[in-house]
């Protein structure tokens, strides 16, 4: 028995991969965003020969994650619980919930890799898209241990930033994409003003 709960766990979380999402995201079944599709490339932005498209390159590193929210934006977007820094060398986290725990979200800055980790290869349950001007992959995750829709942000070579809003059954994935889609947003643009 204890062999086929392993097994179940790793069905089950490859069963959350096949889902998608149209999201925000403008695919046109190529694999490429509106962005490629203007500039008449199909590769993805930031692992192509061409520097990525962005309106500006933001380094992340020594950032706190945590004040990438104002108070007004988490009151906003129902973030009622207090901010809490959750420390990984090279990829600090926030976490903020919400006292009815329908979602709760974090904000994750990675500066030890790039965004091609959920680009190449494409993955079936991320859609490409752009935030703010910067590329970006809208990914969806089912797993026995919840829900979760995330958007990463590339912001610069090998730095991205990872909106997620998580739940563990009491908002469904399509919500949660709907949910984490303009909570990217403001933190893209608070982004931009550092």
């Amino acid at each position: 028995m204890r062999r086929v709960l392993p097994l179940i766990a790793a069905l089950a979380l490859l069963g959350g991969c096949s889902q998608t999402t149209n999201g925000s995201a403008t695919p046109d079944g190529s694999g490429s965003t509106s962005a490629d599709r203007t500039s008449g490339s199909s590769k993805p932005t930031s692992t192509s020969d061409e520097p990525a498209k962005r309106p500006k390159t933001i380094n992340i590193e020594s950032m706190d994650p945590c004040t990438l929210l104002t108070d007004a934006q988490r009151t906003e977007f129902g973030l009622d619980r207090p901010p809490k820094l959750d420390e990984v060398p090279g990829k600090p986290g926030c976490s903020i919930g919400r006292e009815d725990r329908k979602f709760s979200l974090a904000i994750y800055l990675d500066s030890t890799r790039g965004i091609e980790t959920y680009t190449e290869p494409p993955r079936p349950n991320a859609t490409k898209m752009q935030v703010g001007g910067f590329p970006a992959v809208l990914l969806e995750s089912t797993t026995a241990l919840g829900l979760a829709c995330s958007v990463i942000v590339d912001v610069s070579d090998g730095q991205f930033v990872d909106v997620q809003a998580a739940s563990l059954g009491d908002t469904d994935v399509k919500k949660l994409c709907e949910i984490v889609q303009p909570i990217a947003g403001a933190v893209v643009t608070n982004l931009m003003s550092k």
